[in-house]
């Protein structure tokens, strides 16, 4: 076949056919040659966020290229994974994926701007974190059965504030509420810092975040913490009960973090990220900083991811409308 009949013969050829037939080199052997941007879902400081800039600083060590955090907040992480689903699936943007991007944002909203499921890729496991529920320390029902019986006793005047509805936090307490049947007052924050300052100035008693995010307040005496989510004690706060000693194993809630690209990333660079990460999660520097926090790396395959994943999708959805929360 001439040359210019097979370039106009491959020019109707469906893009997927069309990638299939580059040489190897295009679909990822030489990436990364530029900069790759991480879209993270949460605001500068928080825990997940902390999570997302420490692993890039290893990516750019172990790849040879910036990777830059960029972050997108807002809509339940839907702005920032709609913004990843929409990318080009060539390698250069990632998503901080989470419980929220993938098993909440499709029960929150009535239209969403992608799936979770179709138009991303989980590449990698990050590793989990409880939440931890905080109160001040003048608050006198600094337990769960305290809590509990105050909050029977004066059905909605205790209130605890959260990152925005929809988040991890605020669903555990959503969850925690349906178990004991409970009345308190939700109260919406930007970010765990938001309500944690509160908290701190005497305008709400209890505030619930990613455990990382008091881990600060806590150790300087300034947040008194009343029990987390793990299925076991976290090791940064073993004097800490967990919502399970207290006799609710259904409160078993971690927030969760992988990396997700666009769909059709070719295979050879969703490797390459798959094993740079996996290396960075066994340095040990970044096992002790993570630990410090209270996350926990780990690995799982991406077909173990993908079924836990859609676990979490149906156990929040029943949450979600067990509270009323409607699409928007």
């Amino acid at each position: 076949m001439k040359r210019r009949h097979f370039a106009l013969a491959l020019s109707t050829l469906p893009f997927a056919e069309r990638v299939l037939m580059r040489p190897a080199s295009a679909q990822g052997d030489d990436w990364p040659t530029r900069t790759v941007r991480i879209v993270c879902p949460f605001t500068p400081g928080g825990s997940q966020d902390n999570i997302a800039r420490r692993l890039a600083v290893k990516l750019t060590d172990y790849l040879g290229q910036s990777f830059v955090v960029e972050n997108r907040t807002g809509a339940g992480g839907s702005i920032a994974a709609d913004n990843v689903a929409k990318s080009a699936p060539d390698g250069y943007t990632m998503l901080l994926g989470n419980i929220g991007s993938h098993a909440l944002v499709p029960h929150l909203y009535a239209r969403p701007p992608y799936n979770a499921f179709t138009d991303l890729e989980t590449v990698v496991w990050i590793g989990t974190q409880p939440n931890l529920l905080c109160c001040s320390p003048s608050f006198p029902y600094d337990t769960l059965p305290k809590l509990i019986a105050a909050a029977k006793a004066k059905p909605g005047t205790i209130s605890y504030g959260s990152s925005g509805l929809g988040t991890s936090p605020s669903l555990t307490m959503e969850l925690f509420k349906q178990k004991t049947g409970v009345d308190m007052t939700f109260i919406s924050y930007r970010g765990a810092a938001a309500a944690a300052a509160d908290v701190l100035a005497g305008h709400v008693p209890l505030c619930i975040a990613n455990i990382d995010s008091l881990m600060g307040q806590v150790s300087a005496g300034k947040l008194k913490p009343v029990a987390t989510t793990g299925a076991t004690r976290s090791t940064v706060l073993p004097d800490t009960p967990t919502f399970v000693e207290a006799g609710y194993p259904d409160l078993v809630v971690t927030s969760w973090s992988l990396w997700a690209v666009p769909t059709g990333t070719p295979a050879k660079i969703k490797e390459k990220i798959k094993v740079a990460t996996e290396r960075a999660l066994g340095a040990p520097d970044v096992i002790a900083s993570m630990k410090a926090g209270g996350f926990e790396p780990g690995t799982m395959p991406v077909a173990e991811i993908d079924a836990f994943i859609k676990a979490e999708h149906k156990r929040w959805g029943e949450v979600i409308r067990g509270a009323g929360i409607k699409p928007e």
